[in-house]
């Protein structure tokens, strides 16, 4: 049989913590430090990881031509399992600027996002499909929607990682339920912790749930990573300090010990779509260093 890829969402309720930069570095790291092919999946109507990886126009061209994660929900209504097309994954996706230039990084493919994606969700909520046969059906095969789709091309990657919406609504429980782990980025603060026991609760709820429907549901947490965390003078700031010692009591050894701290070099990298793991600058030698431990321990986890 050949190798089946292990599916990773990156998912947290709370927005602006990093999911987007976690998701794209784990991707890129695993190809550049692993020689792993990797399908990056973007689930997210802010379509943040989209242009991270691709330029702006080149995504735009894409998605209205060939095709994006919109089309996989489109094409549930049309038939079942919903299927992926190969045109519709942008291949050797790391800044790719235009039709004909090849991308730079080999292995690491994107399938885009769609800013209508809520609407489709909105859709996959209220809509029966003409192949469902009743109403118990449509409410299992809306939640097996991605799984489907993506089980032709899992013996083409070693690697499937979704960038979830901040929520849990269909799209993001479609990405649970097709994962084999899952990884939640926060910042260290009151706000972005608050939601994570919420979180971790309706993931367990929705695995039941989707069980008793008969269908398998299985993803493992593989760890909280904390993302943007503040140091002065060699120190981690006091209230990052006081909420990774509260996360530490309540998780144990299922907060990550890596983080990835707040400096300007990581968010200018999704802005320039570098490959940091090909950079050789000193300037970049502690965030490539960080992203490196990362992924080091995120294939230890999955051991």
């Amino acid at each position: 049989m050949a190798n089946q890829a292990k599916v990773i969402s990156v998912i947290n309720y709370k927005g602006g913590v990093g999911k987007t930069t976690i998701s794209l570095q784990l991707g890129l790291g695993l190809n550049q430090l692993k020689g792993s092919k990797v399908l990056l999946v973007d689930l997210d109507p802010q379509c943040s990881l989209s242009v991270s990886t691709v330029e702006e126009h080149f995504w735009i061209d894409w998605i209205e031509k060939r095709g994006s994660i919109r089309s996989v929900v489109q094409n549930f209504y049309q038939e079942d399992p919903a299927r992926i097309e190969p045109e519709w994954i942008i291949e050797k996706a790391l800044n790719r600027t235009w039709e004909t230039m090849p991308g730079e990084v080999d292995g690491l493919d994107l399938l885009p996002s769609h800013l209508d994606l809520p609407d489709y969700e909105m859709k996959l909520v209220a809509k029966k499909p003409k192949w469902a046969r009743t109403v118990e059906e449509f409410n299992k095969e809306r939640y097996l929607l991605l799984q489907k789709a993506l089980e032709p091309l899992k013996s083409h990657y070693d690697y499937i990682i979704f960038d979830c919406p901040p929520n849990i609504y269909l799209i993001s429980r479609n990405a649970i339920v097709a994962s084999d782990y899952y990884l939640v980025p926060t910042i260290p603060d009151f706000i972005s912790c608050y939601g994570i026991p919420f979180i971790l609760e309706h993931i367990k709820n929705m695995q039941e749930d989707v069980r008793e429907k008969g269908a398998q549901c299985n993803a493992k947490l593989l760890g909280i990573i904390r993302n943007r965390v503040r140091f002065f003078g060699g120190h981690m700031a006091h209230e990052h300090q006081e909420q990774s010692d509260k996360l530490k009591e309540r998780y144990g050894d299922a907060l990550m010990d890596d983080c990835i701290n707040d400096r300007m070099g990581v968010a200018e990298l999704l802005g320039s779509r570098k490959n940091i793991f090909q950079d050789q600058t000193k300037k970049n030698e502690e965030v490539r260093r960080e992203f490196t431990e990362m992924v080091e321990s995120v294939i230890k986890r999955m051991d």
